[in-house]
């Protein structure tokens, strides 16, 4: 079992951004040891590009993920060493990701900020916490170990092929489900921002065949939400199954739940003072998309940058 008695430690989680600031001198070495078994993996059945942006999808075991985020997928689980006071965020893309970002970081850090001055108006969530299988696949591995706990990131791997380190530690997963349907067409109007015009997009009739077959980024879609929901009735302490639309629905009752799961529950004076109601007009989507951090800027990397825009 991973431990992080060695690791530096701070009282809160820091903007990922920050500490890819403090840390541009460690050098990244994108992952290649694992191409060749790539290059053997089945290949999407279509020369039209469902929903993949800029790679092509493999099969790994049971799992369609592009090649890229593969790399990075197969690095973490060679190199990622998972600490009792790590905390992820899980989900299949497109299912609320960048609101529970903001939501988790907020809850953990509304101490540790005046509101007024959380970094959530001058980052975008998504340089809050970082995207795992992104940062293994550009070879980030010793920008994610510098992280002082507790560390927030976030996956979107089906709980079969996270790293054992995840899954035989202590540390704690929040994972977010979204009705397929609502998946699908946030998808496809994600993809027509960053890929619109390219040739050989496949049309939203073909993308829904693909989605049905269950040939996706991270699809089978139903095998994702399957293994995360029967893993956190087997041991609900690790893992809190959430839905996007119950969310939606009672977002002060959720935004608590999620304060108990991960050890920083509101206070009777804090609810009463209506520090909840506050974190959650802080991460609602009319506060978030309005901030000047999501107003300009993009993310990514060369040749594959998204605008913060594109996430509203």
């Amino acid at each position: 079992m991973a431990n992080d008695d060695s690791v530096l430690r701070a009282d809160f989680p820091i903007p990922y951004k920050t500490i890819e600031e403090a840390n541009n001198h460690l050098i990244e070495k994108p992952p290649e040891e694992h191409d060749a078994l790539i290059a053997t993996l089945p290949l999407q059945p279509s020369v039209t590009r469902p929903l993949t942006f800029t790679h092509p999808l493999r099969l790994y075991k049971g799992v369609w993920i592009s090649e890229f985020l593969l790399r990075g997928a197969l690095a973490m689980q060679q190199h990622l060493k998972s600490r009792p006071t790590d905390l992820f965020l899980a989900c299949s893309p497109k299912s609320g990701t960048t609101w529970l970002k903001a939501l988790i970081f907020a809850t953990l850090t509304r101490n540790s900020y005046p509101l007024d001055q959380h970094p959530l108006r001058t980052y975008n969530p998504h340089q809050c916490v970082p995207y795992l299988e992104r940062e293994f696949a550009i070879g980030r591995n010793q920008i994610i170990e510098v992280i002082p706990s507790p560390r927030v990131m976030r996956t979107h791997l089906p709980y079969s092929i996270l790293p054992e380190s995840i899954r035989d530690s202590d540390c704690r997963i929040v994972y977010v489900w979204r009705d397929p349907k609502d998946v699908l067409v946030s998808q496809w109007c994600f993809a027509q921002k960053i890929l619109g015009g390219a040739n050989n997009i496949a049309t939203f009739e073909q993308v829904y065949e693909f989605f049905c077959q269950g040939v996706s980024d991270y699809g089978p879609i139903w095998n994702d939400v399957v293994g995360y929901w029967e893993e956190s009735k087997r041991r609900p302490e690790k893992i809190l199954f959430l839905k996007y639309e119950h969310i939606l629905q009672e977002p002060i009752k959720h935004a608590k739940k999620l304060a108990l799961f991960i050890g920083h529950p509101y206070s009777e004076a804090e609810e009463n003072k209506g520090v909840v109601e506050q974190i959650v007009e802080l991460c609602s989507f009319q506060k978030l998309k309005n901030f000047d951090a999501n107003v300009a800027g993009e993310i990514g990397r060369p040749g594959m940058k998204i605008s913060h825009t594109y996430f509203f």
